[in-house]
């Protein structure tokens, strides 16, 4: 019986792997964009050096309450609505208030407990309805 010959393993050389896994390392921090959430994005007003009151005949308010049921309307007069309604409800509204030759503010108030998902789209909704007056009530 004729035996092959046992070939020898030569060994393997790791010393520079150490090297190539750091450069890696480094290209791939530099080269990679890190993406940061813009948020909201809100003009807030300039300091206010006047007392001037604000006219409270166009504000419409928007409560939003523990157990995320969405109220909307004029002081006394808010009626339960769903948040996808907010942005047909505000257009009536602004169409009320423009004719008595107001233009609308848009008061959002809401409550600790209350899904901040929810506070989001009622914001989205306000946008939608190009409503540019806002103010986020405490």
């Amino acid at each position: 019986m004729i035996k092959k010959p046992v070939r020898k393993v030569g060994d393997f050389n790791a010393s520079s792997m150490a090297d190539i896994t750091f450069l890696l390392l480094v290209f791939f921090l530099v080269t990679t964009t890190v993406s940061s959430d813009k948020g909201i994005k809100f003009v807030l007003p300039q300091k206010a050096d006047d007392t001037t009151p604000t006219k409270v005949k166009g504000v419409v308010n928007i409560f939003l309450n523990d157990e995320n049921q969405v109220l909307i309307g004029k002081k006394g007069k808010e009626e339960e609505v769903s948040i996808q309604q907010i942005k047909s409800k505000l257009t009536l509204l602004d169409r009320e208030i423009a004719a008595q030759g107001d233009s609308i503010i848009v008061s959002i108030k809401v409550t600790p407990g209350s899904l901040y998902k929810n506070y989001v789209e009622i914001l989205d909704q306000v946008k939608s309805a190009k409503i540019d007056r806002v103010s986020l009530a405490q």
